[in-house]
């Protein structure tokens, strides 16, 4: 079943939040703005790693140990392609992070969960990126490229079906905006049809941007698991980062059981 979990780590490539791609979980970054000082860049950068999901948030889950898959250079160009397309907004951030991608298998079945924390240099500019990713053309766009991209691989006794992405408005008491992505597609294997979903839900809090990226296969994530993670990088986010607002989610850690 490698090549399914490589498929699934393609739609990971587009888990976005302004469509700003999803980070090397691994790193964090705090970038240079002409505008900001050291103490805001380092203040800006302690929030983004306090806000992020920790093991202890997502029991019966592991860090993965996968390597980065190799890129074709035909797969570089349509990401790059991608990435000109849904990314138009050039603002530097001052710091964002990731968390660990975050997996559990059982049987076929395999989930995966991670978050990231972008905190950008206005709320002005969080919340032109949040109309971005919210917008018609962002959706047309990520579909086109993800299809092309999955298409791409070559997998013998398999082929893949239409790409879909589906946008709704998930409640966020006290953030400015939301959004939330299902992008799901179909993939037959000598005969049997399985199913890879990924999940991506954000909102913006003046200057931040909070993403939670959840995946699924063959079966789609837990809604009560999602709603239970967004609510709890909803509260860190809202008590500043500071302290874990609940403690642990104990959401099912099924998360490929709806």
């Amino acid at each position: 079943m490698s090549w399914l979990a490589r498929s699934g780590a393609l739609l990971a490539t587009v888990g976005l939040l302004a469509a700003c791609g999803k980070s090397d979980p691994s790193t964090s970054t705090s970038r240079h703005a002409s505008a900001a000082s050291g103490g805001e860049r380092a203040r800006a950068l302690a929030f983004a790693r306090a806000v992020n999901l920790t093991a202890a948030e997502v029991p019966g889950f592991h860090v993965s140990a996968k390597q980065k898959e190799h890129e074709t250079p035909s797969e570089k160009r349509l990401k790059q392609k991608l990435a000109a397309c849904v990314h138009p907004v050039t603002a530097t951030p001052l710091a964002e992070a990731g968390s660990p991608d975050f997996e559990r298998s059982e049987g076929l079945g395999t989930a995966s969960v991670q978050s990231e924390v972008t905190v950008t240099s206005s709320a002005a500019v969080a919340a032109k990126e949040l109309a971005l990713v919210r917008s018609k053309r962002t959706r047309e766009c990520v579909s086109r490229y993800i299809q092309l991209l999955v298409h791409a691989q070559k997998h013998p006794g398999a082929s893949y079906g239409a790409v879909s992405v589906v946008q709704r408005t998930p409640a966020a008491p006290g953030a400015d905006g939301s959004f939330a992505w299902r992008i799901s597609m179909p993939i037959t294997v000598h005969g049997i049809t399985l199913g890879i979903y990924f999940d991506i839900f954000g909102f913006v809090a003046g200057p931040h941007e909070v993403t939670l990226f959840v995946s699924g296969a063959p079966l789609p994530p837990s809604a009560r698991a999602e709603e239970l993670l967004f609510g709890l990088l909803l509260a860190k986010a809202k008590a500043g980062g500071k302290g874990q607002p609940g403690g642990p989610t104990g959401p099912n850690p099924n998360l490929t059981t709806s």
